[in-house]
């Protein structure tokens, strides 16, 4: 029992599967408290199906995709969500990070006859209905329960289920490098440090960083839109350095000892190495993909040997992110597993969400400082909340 006193659950299913009858049972039987978000809909906007026949379903949507977000951070442990849920996939992903998922299954004629009463507004095309959103309570379950039995008989079924380990919900992890499992910033601060004396460089510390991140930070975003290659990248780093520094700089002296320092570095992010260990002892394929040049990336990631099963490396791919071909690069290298269980995960806005997204995959953004903005479909601050949804 242990193992699921407290423990957060959403049922998703169709309707007459049971989701709200199997919440209050099950919360009666184990303790906690329920939010049913069809209950939650009508106490703030009305009565479905007037709400239905004002505004239409789109609207609907809209509003319980909301709600679902909101009872996932609610403290409501068993929550039921309306047969329509799983069209919301930002309010699933809310429930995705703090719940764990409980499909609830019945034969069809089952739920035909338990909705026959009701006036529930899609109640009319509901056999429709139940064939349409199959695949999608399929891909949303952690584990799936027949309902059809008595409602004891069914709750016992659900806390048997849960006695089990949650399977993973993602086969491939394709993980960022810099910043996400790899220090940038250490290694930067060393290599460019090293650099700017070899130089000669007569700025401050303080301002050598600001400015050398302007460029940087301009030379990358115009790499990931296409509009420049690596070789004039490397080619205008210290050219802009020098520029915005006011100072006269041997320009590829000091790129070829900034790669040469770069080399040697071997800086991770804390945790990251057991994060990637425990993504291994669960079964999970890793893959690094980064936007880097070849001979650093390949010497620099000898700091996490022998923890991913491989790491596509942008300069040797062709492409970069968050070019689609790049991804597509890798789902082709990797045996074209299902989409539907890929993660992209990383800390860059504009490379690693944005290209997972228009690959159509799932996203997760590495936000450390809470910073950040995106439509990434997770957002967390620690590798233990990625395991979590994981």
């Amino acid at each position: 029992m242990a193992e699921i006193i407290g423990r957060k659950i959403a049922l998703i299913g169709a309707m007459g599967s049971g989701k709200s009858t199997l919440a209050r049972a099950y919360a009666a039987r184990f303790g906690g408290t329920v939010c049913d978000t069809d209950e939650l809909f009508s106490r703030r906007y009305g009565e479905i199906n007037a709400y239905f026949e004002a505004h239409g379903e789109r609207a609907f949507r809209i509003a319980e995709d909301e709600l679902l977000a909101e009872a996932a951070q609610s403290e409501a442990t068993v929550i039921a969500c309306g047969g329509g849920a799983v069209l919301n996939k930002r309010g699933m992903n809310a429930l995705r990070a703090h719940c764990d998922i409980v499909y609830l299954t019945a034969p069809e004629n089952i739920l035909i006859e338990r909705i026959a009463p009701s006036a529930r507004p899609l109640k009319d095309g509901a056999q429709r209905l139940i064939v349409e959103r199959a695949p999608l309570y399929k891909h949303y379950a952690d584990y799936t329960v027949d309902t059809d039995n008595s409602v004891d008989g069914t709750v016992e079924a659900l806390a048997t289920s849960l006695r089990s380990p949650r399977p993973n919900r993602y086969d491939v992890v394709l993980c960022d490098a810099d910043d996400t499992v790899l220090d940038y910033q250490a290694a930067m601060t060393h290599s460019l440090t090293v650099a700017a004396r070899a130089a000669g460089i007569k700025s401050s510390d303080d301002v050598l960083f600001a400015k050398y991140k302007i460029v940087s930070d301009e030379i990358w975003g115009r790499l990931e839109k296409g509009e420049i290659t690596h070789a004039q990248l490397n080619d205008l780093r210290f050219k802009l350095l020098s520029d915005l520094l006011h100072e006269k700089i041997d320009a590829p002296k000091m790129n070829d000892i900034y790669f040469a320092e770069m080399k040697k570095t071997r800086y991770t992010v804390d945790g990251a190495k057991e994060f990637l260990a425990e993504l291994r002892n669960r079964g999970v394929k890793t893959y690094i993909a980064t936007n880097a040049f070849e001979s650093i990336a390949r010497e620099r990631l000898k700091a996490v040997d022998g923890l991913t099963d491989g790491a596509f490396i942008s300069e040797t791919v062709g492409f970069d992110k968050p070019n689609p071909k790049y991804f597509e690069h890798i789902h082709a290298a990797i045996g074209e597993p299902n989409k539907d269980r890929i993660l992209m995960f990383g800390d860059g806005v504009t490379s690693d969400i944005a290209g997972g997204k228009a690959f159509g995959i799932d996203t997760c953004l590495f936000d450390r400082r809470g910073n950040k903005t995106s439509d990434a479909d997770f957002t967390v601050r620690s590798f233990a909340e990625l395991l979590d949804i994981l």
